[in-house]
């Protein structure tokens, strides 16, 4: 019998796989610069966290988490997403200091029961940052720019980002009330989640995709901010223009998840069709303390893996290009299973150098084998024909400028 994947869930297949890897480690470069630490998280979670941190009326918590009782009779989920993971963490392990912020990021997979769709899966993954015990219109300024600044490194440019201001606690309950009036005055137009979302988080109607509730969304009433939330949120678009981020101010943006408060946001990326947002985030000051931790002010963003290779391959950018040059082609064409210690050394050598392989022991002529070199953009080729094999000295070949030389296999570690 013939198995295969679970719906919603993807195999990365070498040829895929590169492009993540020059991702992921090209995201530990750009944020260990910018004073960000790792975490790792479990993928299960008490299924209490999520619920009490997004929120019930969440799409995510209503209809969304693969939640299960275990075998100790305990309400387990795989997490749908990691701030609340990361936060719990960073009170589980006391991370976070009186005075001190806390620059923290990730990278890793998440799991949420819906539709699959290009870009969406059930399994997907998501790279994020989160700064704990921050509280200025500047640090949320910044974070921003940070995500800008991320995705032009990788070389996406085009991308707009809509930013909102969800005001203080009071601002938001003002705003709530209003909302519950004028949606319950339409409640029999709304679609069924919308109805139920009226009686749990009014705010949640406002994330709708559906196009008759559309229409009433957009004849909504909008929040009327405060003094002090205006003006932090002036601050943080004049941060904006000064580092030429590409912005527009959506009035109805709010995240699908209710622990967001004061300034949120989201990045749209060209070439993804009606499903364009890659990244999102913004402030979640009531979080950490409702979560058993200090209290103290946090913001952060997580972006799709999925969602943002699609947008760099629509674009035309090529993550593989730049470690393939890396790459040493091994043309194995004289071998036998006596010759394993030969190969052996080869792998060492280029190991310590820090060069990526691939050997190929097809029976073919020394030409078939540099075309392939050529195909797979190998800076390098190696070649071990009955000469070298007998010999026990390599022939390595620049691939650019066409040198060669031998050498013995221990030789490699030196670097070339």
């Amino acid at each position: 019998m013939r198995y295969q994947s679970l719906k919603g869930m993807e195999d990365v297949l070498p040829g895929q796989v590169e492009a993540w890897q020059v991702l992921e480690s090209k995201t530990r470069e750009f944020f260990e610069a910018y004073g960000f630490r790792e975490i790792r998280t479990p993928v299960l979670e008490s299924a209490e966290l999520f619920s009490r941190s997004i929120g019930e009326a969440s799409d995510i918590v209503h209809k969304e988490m693969y939640e299960f009782e275990d075998r100790g009779g305990r309400r387990i989920t795989l997490r749908p997403e990691m701030t609340a993971s990361v936060v719990r963490s960073a009170v589980e392990h006391n991370l976070i200091p009186q005075s001190e912020p806390v620059f923290l990021y990730y990278l890793g997979s998440m799991y949420r029961a819906e539709r699959p769709q290009a870009g969406r899966k059930r399994e997907f993954h998501q790279i994020g940052a989160e700064t704990l015990n921050t509280h200025s219109a500047v640090n949320d300024a910044e974070l921003m720019i940070a995500a800008k600044n991320f995705l032009e490194m990788l070389g996406l440019t085009k991308f707009t980002m809509k930013i909102n201001n969800l005001g203080t606690a009071e601002d938001r309950g003002k705003f709530q009330k209003k909302l519950f009036e004028y949606f319950n005055s339409k409640k029999e137009k709304l679609c069924p989640d919308c109805q139920f979302r009226l009686t749990k988080n009014v705010l949640r109607i406002l994330d709708c995709k559906v196009p008759e509730c559309q229409l009433m969304i957009k004849a909504a009433p909008a929040i009327e901010l405060s003094k002090s939330a205006k003006e932090d949120f002036d601050k943080i678009q004049s941060l904006l223009k000064s580092a030429k981020v590409p912005f527009q101010v959506e009035s109805k943006l709010v995240r699908g998840l209710d622990y967001y408060t004061g300034c949120v946001f989201e990045v749209t990326a060209e070439g993804l069709g009606a499903q364009d947002a890659i990244l999102a985030g913004g402030r979640y000051d009531g979080l950490i303390e409702s979560l058993g931790g200090p209290k103290a002010g946090a913001s952060g963003f997580a972006l799709g893996v999925e969602r943002l290779l699609m947008a760099l391959e629509a674009s035309g950018v090529k993550l593989n290009q730049e470690p393939l040059k890396d790459t040493v082609y091994v043309a194995a064409i004289a071998h036998s299973e006596s010759g394993c210690e030969f190969y052996r050394a080869i792998a060492d050598g280029l190991f310590q150098a820090k060069k990526r392989a691939h050997f190929s022991f097809k029976d073919s002529g020394v030409g078939q084998h540099l075309k392939q070199a050529n195909k797979l953009q190998a800076g390098f080729a190696i070649i071990v024909g009955e000469d070298e094999f007998k010999s026990g000295e390599l022939t390595l070949k620049n691939m650019v400028d066409g040198a060669q030389k031998k050498m013995k296999p221990s030789e490699l570690a030196k670097g070339f």
